[in-house]
């Protein structure tokens, strides 16, 4: 125990006890001396007596050495014995600064570490606050005390963040791109009235802020409602959940190998290079497809960019003109780890393996196969207010015409492809060019990384200049779709985002394209001046830059007009 140096035993003088009332009552319950008149503490340089009966009241104070007190205004240690860590309070007042308990980690649970280097709170909801360590990566935040998480791995260190310059001079980072914690939600979509540019028309109806498709109950072919008199809820018109016309919450996919099969069906919506992607051309034009190459169109794009009209070098499988759009809400997603509140992901851009299958899902035997698989690649979106028997997903399939084992409905979780005519006609007839005698056939899909011939390409689209541009990204290879596209201005990062001018009763319909966000209430705007160096990052969190990608702005209205980034995501191994 300590002793402040200052108190002096004077209470004794010359063996005479001096009486106990001429003192004041302690303040605290720190003991220094007893006699028959009590407990004595010793505060601001004088002696005063204890209050025993208020001070068994502070026992949740008393730091269990000797009365002394923990410390509550101050962590600073002044002398340190076997007893513990001492301090000084209220000007002369020894205590025991209390070595508090680990501390539970609440975010452990939700698969992410508290943090251990940091108590900057950088986002707080219903679980608690978060912050970012290391690897920029999320970590829940304690309120005091020391982080027991049940890890003995060390944390912090690096930035965590890793960096290779590749043989093109694209610079490959990971740990660059900030996640949102796993507890992020979609949001309620806007209350909005049904009129303007939020009117769902007379073929579908609002309900919870969306557009959703409605057909007649006793049709199980039906698209709509004409022939039960076109309204929700009366005369057997049936509206369906609202969720088939929002973002759906499919599970996050970072890698795109190692995909399971999944069974489904296919239709065919001809070619067309106006896919809600916005990549323009880009997806149509093959060097193989006669159709696409008596196309003034074509010919011109494939002539200016010849890699993107050629089939993958390393892969046998067919790529170029093999486009598809699947159900709308798989086009437009809500990712948790994604900003935004419920539009925040959408699927262009990835790549899938197709398969076409006998009726009761069989496959066809390996010396008879029907034709070669094919990889088709997301360019569009098939929104299910606009195609209920199609597009609307499992259990509101209204295609009772077909009787596939895996047709109608389709599987739990599986997806519905609408295929470009050429993806259609390759996966019938194993050509092209091919006649197409199936309108619907199944199929067997995977996820699988995008082999694509050349560089990333940026299709800028026409008025781009040093304020405002709207650009797409095309031809990524691997993950093929992207969730951030930012360009250097002045020497920082500056964020583009998807376009924002889509009505939210429709976010199936939302197009691709990535554009300068509008100024925020007091923001100047400063120019864009080329050459402009780009940054992606990819569904993996995989970002690249390009350094001066764009070197200039076009001088002619091209509606095509493709820029070489000179740079491209490595291929797994």
């Amino acid at each position: 125990m300590k002793y402040n140096q200052a108190i002096a035993l004077s209470l004794l003088v010359a063996g005479t006890l001096v009486a106990a009332q001429e003192y004041g009552e302690c303040t605290s319950c720190v003991v220094q001396y007893k006699d028959q008149d009590g407990n004595w503490g010793y505060e601001n340089d004088d002696w005063c007596l204890i209050n025993d009966k208020k001070c068994e009241k502070k026992d949740s104070n008393d730091c269990g050495v000797n009365g002394y007190p923990c410390c509550d205004k101050t962590t600073e240690v002044v002398y340190e014995d076997e007893d513990g860590k001492w301090g000084v309070q209220n000007g002369d007042e020894w205590c025991l600064i209390k070595e508090n308990k680990a501390a539970e980690c609440w975010s452990k649970a939700l698969g992410y570490p508290c943090c251990t280097t940091t108590k900057e709170v950088v986002y707080t909801d219903e679980s608690g606050k978060w912050g970012l360590e290391g690897n920029d990566e999320w970590c829940g935040i304690v309120d005091g005390g020391k982080v027991d998480d049940g890890d003995d791995k060390p944390s912090g260190g690096s930035d965590g963040v890793t960096r290779t310059t590749l043989a093109d001079g694209g610079i490959l980072e990971t740990g660059v791109y900030k996640t949102m914690p796993p507890t992020h939600k979609q949001s309620p979509y806007p209350d909005v009235p049904n009129e303007g540019n939020y009117s769902c028309g007379k073929k579908w109806h609002m309900l919870d802020g969306v557009c959703v498709a409605m057909y007649c109950e006793d049709n199980d072919q039906s698209e709509n409602c004409d022939d039960c008199g076109g309204v929700a809820g009366k005369n057997g018109c049936v509206a369906v959940d609202s969720s088939t016309g929002k973002s759906g919450i499919y599970p996050e996919v970072h890698d795109a190998t190692n995909q399971e099969w999944k069974y489904s069906r296919s239709t065919h919506y001809g070619l067309t290079y106006a896919g809600a992607c916005a990549f323009g051309v880009y997806g149509l034009c093959s060097f193989k497809s006669n159709v696409t190459m008596e196309s003034p169109i074509c010919q011109t794009f494939c002539k200016n960019y010849p890699d993107l009209c050629e089939d993958p070098v390393d892969t046998k499988l067919s790529l170029r003109g093999n486009f598809i759009a699947p159900n709308g809400n798989y086009y437009t997603q809500f990712w948790p780890s994604l900003q935004g509140d419920y539009d925040n992901y959408l699927s262009c851009g990835e790549c899938y393996e197709l398969e076409i299958t006998q009726e009761d899902g069989s496959l066809y035997p390996e010396d008879n196969r029907r034709s070669e698989n094919i990889i088709a690649q997301i360019v569009d979106s098939c929104p299910c207010s606009a195609n209920a028997k199609w597009c609307c997903g499992s259990g509101i399939d209204h295609c009772n015409e077909i009787d596939f084992k895996y047709g109608c409905p389709i599987p739990e979780g599986s997806v519905h492809f609408d295929l470009s005519d050429i993806a259609m006609a390759r996966l019938q007839t194993n050509d092209p060019n091919g006649g197409m005698v199936e309108g619907v056939i199944p199929i067997r899909y995977k996820r699988v990384p995008c082999p694509v011939k050349g560089n990333i390409y940026i299709r800028i689209l026409p008025g781009a200049n040093q304020w405002y541009f709207a650009i797409n990204v095309v031809n990524v290879a691997n993950m093929g779709s992207l969730v951030a596209v930012e360009v250097l201005r002045n020497g920082k990062w500056a964020p583009l985002v998807r376009d924002p001018n889509y009505s939210s009763t429709r976010p199936q319909e939302r197009y691709g394209s990535w554009v300068v966000p509008p100024l925020k209430e007091g923001e100047q705007s400063e120019p864009f001046t080329t050459p402009l160096t780009l940054r992606f990052t990819d569904s993996a969190f995989n970002t690249l830059t390009a350094p001066d990608a764009i070197k200039e702005w076009p001088t002619s209205d091209d509606y095509f007009y493709y820029v070489d980034s000179g740079v491209q995501f490595p291929m797994p191994n």
